[in-house]
């Protein structure tokens, strides 16, 4: 509602206009009445008024003047002028201070109607107009947002894109920044929720959440803070003294506990930060990444420490140390004879040799966990074993980690439930044809069977069936025939009164004598024995 103030000395024409339209159906409320020049100007400063109507001459103050004075304080506000006709070319006059419009005495509804419906669309205009320029801005500033925040990932992945060299005022000018001579810093967040590491959501969530409390804390610490989510992980840069950068450090420190205190809400959260060295060149940024990254997996190490920094460390084991070619040639043997209990085992010493590592370098447990992964699928696709490859994905899984206890048990479950998933499967494949073997038997076994019979069933070599028959079921063809054509004599035995002659013949015995000496050497009883006893 636009909020009107009515002026005029004749208290009947304020009643006359208060009282000409529906004022609230136009979209306007009257806010005020007032009889005087000075009580109109010590209204409007007291109180939001959109649009004022004026009588052009009032005692104490006149119209004229307090239209002056209203435009200075209040340049946008509406203003109509009453006038008589004597006064006609005086109201004209007033038009250049900016009012929109003048109505003659006596006051009619179509024009008071016409003149605020003008007023009306005006206002609609601006306000789209306002709306539209906002709507520019913030689109300038999201753009300008999003071009800041680009400059991270494009100095990580794409840093060709500046010709190899990072010249500062280039990227201020293109990345809407403002580094200035001086050092800089950077930094690697990682944010695990133990419980949740495998949920994308609630990792993403968790990232956003440090970056807004990251920002909060460093905010005007240093000259210039950038930070941006890159591959599951936060980056930052910072900039400024030295003085400055070691605020930032003790900053840190305050920003880590209030990031560890968000596992009220994420369960169990596990929370590193590395530092990389501090440099006096943009130019050496990527070196600084370089070693906040090895500063990273030295989390396997120390991952007590507040601030993770990279130590200058003596001469430490490469991944060689561990998996040299004896340990591969015993590795790829247990592959191939699906030795489980060995494969546990030597992961198993691996672990613990990396965890008493005197060297103490987070950077060869990754080495060590790519090396292992890597013998795996060349084992396996050197013994043609069907696994489905998730190098990648087991890759990046590294990240999700803390400790070597938690990296190696991982990726020896992974090992070990996809060796003994794809035996299950095979054991399934191999033994299908004697599942149907069975079932063929268990449909037919009243008639005169063989072995020969049966494997060109399942089109397999009559040898070759006997065998996978024997392995699969502990009996050969002939005994297994026997016990399921006892078994169906069993069952006619207590649930039909046929003789036993006629449940010989039933279930593919012609000879009766035969029969009864089977059925007493399978069961301990003759059939007759079997029927009073049981039934």
């Amino acid at each position: 509602m636009l909020k009107v103030l009515i002026a005029d000395d004749e208290k009947k024409v304020c009643q006359l206009i208060a009282n000409l339209i529906d004022w609230e159906a136009l979209g306007f409320e009257i806010a005020g009445v007032v009889n005087d020049g000075i009580s109109a100007y010590r209204f409007i400063q007291e109180n939001t008024v959109n649009l004022m109507i004026t009588d052009i001459r009032m005692p104490g103050c006149d119209g004229m003047e307090l239209i002056q004075k209203v435009k200075v304080l209040y340049p946008n506000m509406y203003i109509v002028i009453i006038s008589g006709y004597s006064q006609f070319d005086y109201a004209q006059n007033a038009i250049r201070y900016g009012v929109e419009d003048y109505l003659l005495k006596p006051i009619r509804k179509k024009d008071l109607m016409a003149t605020l419906q003008k007023i009306l669309d005006r206002y609609k205009e601006e306000i789209r107009d306002a709306r539209k320029w906002q709507d520019i801005q913030k689109r300038l500033e999201e753009n300008v947002e999003k071009v800041k925040r680009s400059l991270l990932e494009d100095l990580l992945k794409r840093p060709e894109k500046f010709g190899g060299f990072f010249i500062r005022e280039k990227i201020n000018t293109e990345y809407h920044y403002q580094f200035v001579e001086g050092y800089y810093q950077t930094l690697i967040v990682k944010l695990i929720p133990v419980k949740r590491k495998e949920d994308a959501d609630t990792r993403r969530i968790l990232l956003q959440k440090g970056i807004e409390l990251l920002k909060e804390s460093l905010q005007n610490v240093c000259n210039e803070t950038v930070l941006n989510i890159i591959d599951g992980e936060i980056y930052g840069l910072f900039n400024g003294t030295e003085d400055e950068l070691r605020k930032t450090c003790r900053r840190l420190k305050k920003v880590k506990l209030d990031l560890i205190r968000l596992q009220d809400v994420f369960d169990e959260l596990q929370v590193y930060l590395a530092l990389g060295k501090c440099i006096e060149s943009i130019q050496q940024v990527l070196l600084s990444f370089d070693d906040a990254r090895a500063a990273m997996q030295d989390r396997f190490y120390f991952a007590d420490d507040f601030l993770l920094k990279r130590e200058e460390k003596g001469k430490s084991e490469s991944a060689k140390y561990y998996i040299d070619n004896t340990f591969k040639k015993r590795f790829l043997n247990y592959i191939e004879i699906m030795d489980i209990d060995n494969i546990r085992k030597e992961l198993e010493v691996i672990c613990g040799e990396l965890k008493e590592s005197p060297a103490k370098d987070g950077m060869v447990v990754g080495e060590v966990y790519r090396e292992i992964l890597t013998l795996f699928y060349f084992g396996i696709h050197s013994y043609n074993i069907s696994i489905p490859d998730q190098y990648a994905e087991l890759q990046k899984a590294l990240e999700l980690f803390g400790s070597i206890d938690k990296a190696m048990d991982y990726l020896t479950e992974y090992i070990v439930n996809s060796l003994m998933h794809w035996i299950a499967e095979k054991k399934y494949v191999e033994a299908r044809p004697i599942r149907i073997a069975k079932r063929y038997i268990s449909d037919n076994y009243y008639k005169p069977l063989t072995l020969e019979m049966v494997s060109k069933e399942i089109g397999f070599n009559a040898t070759y069936f006997s065998s996978m028959f024997k392995k699969e079921t502990d009996m050969n063809f002939s005994e297994y025939l026997k016990k399921i054509r006892i078994d169906n004599a069993k069952n006619l035995l207590l649930n039909t009164g046929n003789s036993v002659e006629d449940i010989s013949y039933a279930v593919g015995y012609s000879d009766i004598k035969y029969f009864s000496r089977l059925f007493k050497k399978l069961t301990g009883v003759t059939p007759t024995e079997f029927r009073k006893l049981y039934n």
